[in-house]
């Protein structure tokens, strides 16, 4: 058969026949499809179609590359070969600097497909070739409404997610660093720095955003403004990977740690990012996935799927490292200081002792590790500086009773009241008569609704934000190990700021860290007993459940019990405080896989002293804020010691040496 009668077949022009054929002009798929199956009907293949062979049943990929030079874009390099080896594909890398040799070997080679790599401060339309006929692919870090089946990076999501991250970690001083390009890629990732603190309720401050000139070079007037000044960022996010490790040096050379000083997250992945000094917390996008990513939409278009003209958006991933750290936050916003601040010389202990104080302890609930080292933390301190204990008391979780018991303690009229409210709307009055008393109140945890800073001394707790954050985690790695995705929460409802901070860390690290991960069921209870109801009801309503997050020890143990019924110890438990039934289900290798731990005897000892530098007349933060610790059964016998202030038990022990030979 002759060109003329295929194209008479299939009722087009003999030129539409021959641009099919040898791919040069763009022809539409309907006449396409037309040319093709005739020439597929016909016996044996005309001559013409056999010398062009090559343009129908190529296996080659052209990949157009702007920058090849560039870590990032020689792995979407890697990528693209390593999908393409696995669907049959041969690659062939071409650099955009000769447009016509370009064309050249698309003319006489013919690839299957084309996919087109633009540096992401060049127009996507870089390479000049819209208007081939070939099937497509562009890798788009620019706009575009076109919606042609490309593989698109959102800039935009990378930047707010982290900035995002690090204000939900506590910062609110937050610089962030870019190239001077103006380019739609920085425009994007600017928007996103400024919606992410806009949607967090801090102010955008210009004088926080840092241009690097050429070579990565700083302006080093406005470095030493930003980086000594007082009211210096807590955060820097470096959208330039060179200047990342400028940053790092300038660290170093003014004596700021990274990240107790400033933390820093970098908008690029290095190959050696947890190798650096401090292994760099990164919001990137994998190139590879994206290379990969960009071989499969183009297979689609060649094999003529129907989703093939859909966009493919590519996802960041937030890989938290040792470069940031989480800022604890006080009820009323303020920052976490440490209990180093609390320190008495020798003649200031001289006067409290002189002083002959007195001081009264109200725990919302006892009986429990918890509330034991608080206790003897407090009762330590005051025996060294002579404060006489004259009650504590247990109010069971009961808001009216321990109204009650603050009437009692006021007829003792002691000089401090250490306590932590049952309800933070019921307890108000009652601590407001303490106050008003003259009794100096410190507070453990939570502060009583519409108490302003005047009205207590301080308030001291573990660092919630990164009790749950270490938390989250655990669960995450451990789910992620073991290949599972199915979460539940099962967080306390009440309005214990303590409660809540942790809770909404937990559930922020495991949607930001764990994207692969999935929440399915979130219940709140007000009782800790109510907990294994919740529990119950919410494995029966989700069996697919893998994983649970429990707000604390207590009721993690009533969950655990409703797993136990429900005959479903297959469900890992992660929850917070260390007590001897949680740490002996994890020895056993029981479901409860790890926990977030406070260190109620620090902080027992950093109320008594806050309430001995109150007594002499100093002014103290009203936040103080102790380090959590993570316990898993890696290090079990080393955290109980570490927490609990005691050796572990033998039982503890040799449970974990029973596990361990299983």
């Amino acid at each position: 058969m002759k060109i003329k009668d295929i194209a008479a077949k299939a009722g087009v022009s003999v030129a539409t026949v021959s641009h099919v054929v040898n791919k040069t002009r763009y022809v539409s798929a309907e006449l396409t499809e037309r040319v093709l199956a005739v020439i597929n009907e016909s016996e044996g293949q005309p001559n013409f179609v056999l010398r062009n062979m090559k343009a129908l049943h190529s296996d080659v990929i052209l990949c157009l590359v702007e920058n090849v030079e560039d870590y990032f874009y020689v792995n979407i390099i890697k990528g693209i070969k390593s999908k393409a080896v696995e669907f049959g594909y041969h690659v062939v890398i071409l650099n955009s600097q000769n447009k016509g040799s370009i064309r050249d070997y698309i003319r006489l080679e013919k690839p299957c497909g084309i996919i087109l790599v633009p540096d992401k401060n060049s127009n996507e339309d870089v390479f000049k070739m819209r208007e081939l006929s070939t099937p497509a692919v562009f890798i788009n870090h620019l706009e575009s409404d076109s919606k042609t089946g490309n593989v698109v990076i959102n800039y935009y999501e990378n930047a707010y997610k982290a900035a995002h991250h690090v204000i939900k970690s506590g910062h609110e001083r937050v610089c962030y660093i870019h190239e001077l390009k103006d380019g739609y890629t920085h425009r994007q990732m600017l928007n996103g720095y400024k919606d992410a603190l806009r949607n967090n309720g801090i102010p955008f401050d210009p004088a926080l955003v840092i241009g690097v000139g050429a070579y990565d070079q700083f302006d080093k007037q406005m470095m030493d403004k930003i980086f000594t000044d007082e009211n210096r960022p807590t955060a820097v996010l470096s959208a330039d990977k060179n200047a990342t490790l400028e940053l790092l040096r300038l660290f170093n050379s003014n004596n700021i740690k990274c990240p107790d000083d400033i933390s820093l997250v970098s908008f690029n992945e290095f190959e050696l990012s947890h190798l650096l000094q401090p292994a760099l917390t990164t919001a990137a996008f994998d190139p590879v996935e994206i290379g990969m990513k960009s071989v499969e939409k183009l297979n689609d278009k060649l094999k003529g799927s129907e989703d093939s003209a859909e966009d493919t958006i590519v996802p960041s991933r937030l890989r938290v490292r040792n470069s940031t750290q989480c800022i604890g936050r006080g009820p009323l916003g303020e920052k976490a200081e440490s209990p180093e601040v609390l320190q008495l010389s020798p003649f200031e202990m001289e006067q409290i002792k002189a002083g002959s104080y007195t001081a009264a302890i109200s725990f919302h609930y006892s009986g429990i590790a918890w509330a034991r080292l608080h206790e003897k933390g407090i009762k330590d301190v005051f025996a060294e500086l002579g404060v006489k204990v004259l009650a504590v008391m247990d109010a069971h979780f009961d808001p009216e009773l321990q109204i009650k018991q603050h009437a009692s303690i006021l007829t003792m009229n002691p000089d401090v009241l250490i306590s932590i409210p049952a309800d933070e709307i019921l307890t108000v009055q009652s601590y407001r008569e303490v106050a008003a008393a003259g009794t100096k109140l410190v507070l453990i945890d939570n502060v009583p609704n519409g108490f302003t800073r005047d009205d207590y001394v301080t308030c001291v707790s573990v660092n919630q934000r990164e009790n749950g954050q270490i938390a989250g985690r655990i669960l995450g790695e451990h789910l992620t190990k073991n290949k599972k995705k199915k979460i539940g929460l099962i967080m306390h409802g009440a309005s214990f700021f303590a409660t809540k901070q942790r809770d909404m860390a937990v559930e922020q690290v495991l949607r930001e860290e764990f994207p692969e991960l999935e929440i399915v069921a979130i219940e709140n209870f007000i009782n800790e007993k109510k907990a294994f109801d919740k529990c119950y009801e919410m494995i029966r309503s989700h069996p697919e459940i893998e994983g649970l997050y429990v707000s604390w020890e207590g009721p993690a143990l009533e969950a655990l019990a409703a797993l136990r019924e429900l005959n479903r110890e297959d469900i890992s438990i992660v929850t917070a405080d260390l007590d001897h039934e949680g740490a002996m289900n994890i020895a056993m290798g029981g479901p409860i896989k790890g926990l977030s731990a406070q260190r109620p005897y620090e902080q027992g000892r950093a109320m008594a002293l806050a309430a001995a530098n109150a007594l002499i007349g100093k002014k103290i933060p009203s936040f103080i804020g102790i380090t959590p610790y993570r316990i898993t059964a890696d290090n079990l016998l080393t955290g109980w010691q570490e927490v609990l202030r005691e050796r572990p038990p033998a039982a503890l022990v040799n449970a974990m040496k029973s596990n361990k030979t299983v």
